[in-house]
């Protein structure tokens, strides 16, 4: 390879195994654990297959690591040895784009002392940021932003795929997402996400364009990502976005203002019902508001003039009618959802998003037959991860496909680099919550300050990482940093260049994060991971698994979600360090043998002053028990 490297025999068992089933036309379910170099494992066979490749992930972490790193390293490696040009692109979906055309309309408003009506909710602030960014900008990738904008900011200066003019728009030749799939058309390995991904297939490839082969890595998402992609939300917002573009068009008109007078009482019919599921057959008032939408929507599009002379007002014209019928026909969907049983079999509910802001969402309950028809039929996969679930080969409807099954463990020796800590003596947080949360601040507290910080500590909640940031702020002297404070990049980039800083984070963070080295020696779970109530598209495969739901479906899931969040411990063959799993169930539940096949072969303790004492030889640089 160039510039030398050491051979793995993982991943050449690996690589192996995703040769043979590429060439054999198979799919292949593969466990990597951590430490095998499973992203060069599956790329060099793929491409040396000769096969379009599209691989796809759930974080965007792996996606950047991938087009940075991986590829060019392979591509220079292929140049030096074939003498052949390896070509690679990443895509990502329309609205992660800045929109040309939005940013022209907000432009040419501000010109003329006017406030453009779509970005009138966004702070004045964060828009001028993004205009003062995309002066400059090569990518419009939102991910390459110094800061997190609000979701009214990014609105505004972006579009989705449906909305887009495509050729109708006078920025097509400089449009970023459009430039983007062009270099994808061509490329040799498109790099993309599960959502962008499920889109294409139902979308019959026009976003990717044709490829023999996918790799679904982080495949334990698959079921998740691809559900909440198949589905759709309904705000207030899209009502709002409607009828500003139809006010440019008709002016005052009454029809305008019944569109937008709508989207503010679908939202306060969702604050009326709050964050819960939304069943068949209930909340009448949402049933009545999508009714009023659907023929108020209907009347807006008939207001429509056919043709306008003015060119941009052309251009919203179209926007407007693309918009609205994307919006009529989920409004439809929404109503014979609510309306009661049917051939949708969808599960809703409503939670509230940035700004608190209500969202309806629907999405299916079962994605296994749409897998089976648009992809497991089409192409050959590669579905791997450091952990599988075990029946992910039910979930995701390959029974049929009689795929191969492979585990390709770890090479690190946890045994001797790593303990599993689980306090029993802390209480239990099912049955006492606030003394439980009391005891891990504590316990968090003890176990950072022996530490030396490099800690990652991880959150099933927001609630829980903000009761823990602001304890620790008056218990710990050390730095500590919080999901949500700047962009993530920028924040695991910070957290691993400061040697004392502590990273609190939620379930984003759980998988993804390569943080090797002496600056995390220390990962702390605040309970175990199982799916929480409002997890409702996972509550709804549980009721429809009984009458052991819990067992064959959420069990499954928090034993995948822990060996996740565990793996961002040991990420090369000379770390050493702890997982602290604070929440005793661990020890004393049926089910913790599950959870403990899940992780890796670590020592395990329950003594306190056990743990302290290798966290503070490891920040004291002595050599390790």
């Amino acid at each position: 390879m160039p510039n030398g490297g050491r051979t793995r025999g993982g991943q050449q068992e690996m690589t192996r195994a995703v040769a043979e089933a590429v060439e054999d036309g198979e799919h292949l379910l593969i466990q990597a654990g951590t430490g095998i170099g499973k992203t060069l494992a599956y790329l060099l066979p793929a491409v040396m297959s000769g096969k379009r490749t599209v691989v796809t992930t759930f974080t965007k972490a792996l996606q950047d690591q991938m087009v940075e790193t991986d590829l060019p390293f392979l591509a220079a490696h292929i140049d030096q040895v074939a003498g052949r040009t390896l070509t690679f692109a990443e895509v990502k979906g329309w609205s992660n784009y800045l929109c040309l055309e939005r940013l022209h309309q907000i432009r040419s408003a501000k010109s003329q002392g006017q406030i453009d009506g779509i970005a009138e909710s966004a702070p004045e602030n964060e828009i001028k940021q993004i205009l003062d960014w995309a002066s400059g900008t090569t990518s419009g990738d939102k991910a390459d932003l110094n800061f997190v904008p609000k979701s009214s900011s990014w609105r505004a200066v972006s579009v989705s795929s449906q909305e887009c003019l495509r050729s109708d728009c006078p920025h097509v030749a400089t449009c970023f997402p459009m430039q983007a799939r062009q270099r994808a058309a061509t490329a040799d390995v498109t790099v993309a996400n599960h959502a962008l991904y499920a889109i294409d297939l139902r979308v019959g490839g026009a976003l990717l364009g044709e490829h023999e082969l996918v790799i679904l890595d982080e495949a334990h998402q698959i079921e998740d990502s691809f559900s909440d992609a198949f589905g759709f939300e309904l705000t207030g917002a899209r009502f709002q976005w409607v009828a500003d573009l139809a006010r440019r068009l008709l002016g005052q008109d009454p029809r305008v203002n019944r569109v937008a007078e709508l989207g503010k009482q679908l939202t306060q019919n969702m604050r009326d019902h709050g964050a819960a599921r939304v069943h068949t057959g209930e909340a009448a008032h949402l049933s009545k508001t999508l009714e009023l939408a659907e023929s108020r929507l209907e009347a807006l599009l008939a207001a429509t003039p056919p043709e306008v002379d003015d060119e941009d007002l052309a251009r919203r014209r179209k926007r407007l009618i693309s918009s609205g019928r994307a919006l009529q026909e989920d409004v439809q969907a929404a109503r014979l959802y609510l309306a009661g049983p049917s051939a949708l079999a969808l599960v809703g509910w409503i939670e509230f998003s940035d700004g608190r802001q209500p969202v309806l969402k629907l999405a299916p309950i079962d994605i296994a037959s749409e897998l089976e028809e648009y992809l497991w039929t089409k192409r050959v996969a590669v579905l791997t991860s450091a952990t599988l679930p075990a029946n992910i080969v039910e979930r995701l409807g390959l029974s049929e496909s009689n795929p191969r099954l492979k585990t390709v463990d770890s090479p690190f020796d946890y045994e001797n680099q790593t303990f599993l800590y689980c306090p029993t003596h802390l209480p239990d947080p099912a049955n006492e919550h606030e003394a439980w949360m009391a005891a891990v601040h504590e316990e968090l507290a003890s176990l950072l300050t022996a530490a030396g910080g490099r800690t990652l500590a991880l959150f099933t909640s927001f609630e829980s990482l903000n009761a823990a940031r602001d304890y620790l702020s008056s218990h710990v002297d050390l730095p500590v940093l919080c999901q949500g404070e700047m962009p993530e990049r920028r924040l695991i980039e910070k957290f691993a260049a400061t040697s004392e800083a502590s990273l609190l984070a939620t379930r984003r963070f759980w998988q993804g994060i390569d943080v090797p080295g002496p600056t995390l020696s220390l990962v702390v779970i605040d309970r175990l991971p199982f799916p929480s109530p409002s997890e409702h598209l996972i509550k709804a495969r549980s009721v429809g698994a009984n009458p052991l739901g819990w067992w064959k479906v959420e069990l499954p899931i928090g034993a995948t979600r822990l060996a996740q969040g565990a793996g961002r411990l040991v990420r090369r063959e000379d770390d050493y360090g702890v997982v602290a799993v604070l929440d005793p169930r661990l020890a004393t539940q049926s089910y913790r043998s599950q959870l403990l096949e899940a992780l890796p072969p670590m020592r395990t303790t329950n003594d306190p002053k056990e743990v302290e004492r290798f966290l503070r030889n490891l920040n004291e640089g002595t050599e390790a028990p």
